[in-house]
């Protein structure tokens, strides 16, 4: 995750230099950072915000949200095609916003922050010399893993600590990153502490 200040002087560049800020939410936005959108917590808004899978919690669906002087310049029906406006995909997105709002899930996400943290940050104090930086926000979090001893990557390690936790019955997305070096946690944003912890015990141990 960026630095605040970072991103508050980028929106201050954007609207000095008549550049368009657009954020990536398809990952981060309907509650998974702890916000319904990432960037709340940077206290900036976007011109143009790209979003999905979220939205309808795992059938194809996305789109852009946007400032209407921007997205107006498109007349009517010139941004189509014979696969948008999916009737089921737009049912199962409504089910599911309906699901986030009502059961405060991106408050889960919120609370339960503290215990993830705090659970990855024991792992890296743990194991220091292969751990090399610890980064999240709600329910999502990193682990980057690295050569013992050293600030190299080490995608081989973070892919054998995956299959591990495979066997092991936790499941996760195959390591992210330029190299493949971390480890993405991810968990559903309905889950409950009990798990949470569970899930760290599990991954601690592999």
């Amino acid at each position: 995750f960026a630095p605040i200040p970072y991103v508050q002087a980028l929106r201050e560049w954007c609207d000095a230099h008549d550049v368009l800020l657009v954020f990536d939410e398809v990952q981060a936005g309907f509650g998974r950072c702890g916000t319904m959108w990432g960037f709340e917590y940077y206290g900036v808004l976007p011109d143009l915000i790209c979003f999905g899978k979220g939205v309808s919690s795992s059938l194809p669906l996305s789109g852009v949200i946007g400032r209407p002087d921007v997205l107006d310049l498109y007349p009517p029906g010139s941004m189509t095609s014979t696969h948008t406006g999916n009737p089921v995909c737009s049912a199962a997105a409504l089910a599911s916003l309906k699901k986030i709002v009502e059961e405060d899930l991106a408050g889960n996400a919120r609370r339960l922050e503290p215990v993830l943290m705090e659970g990855l940050n024991a792992i890296q104090t743990k194991h220091p010399k292969v751990v090399g930086n610890v980064t999240g926000k709600g329910l999502v979090a990193g682990i980057q893993m690295v050569k013992a001893g050293k600030k190299e990557p080490d995608p081989d390690l973070a892919h054998d600590i995956v299959e591990r936790c495979f066997h092991k019955g936790l499941l996760f997305f195959a390591p992210v990153g330029s190299w493949g070096q971390t480890v993405k946690i991810s968990p559903p944003l309905t889950i409950k502490r009990e798990a949470l912890e569970e899930g760290l015990s599990v991954l601690s141990e592999s």
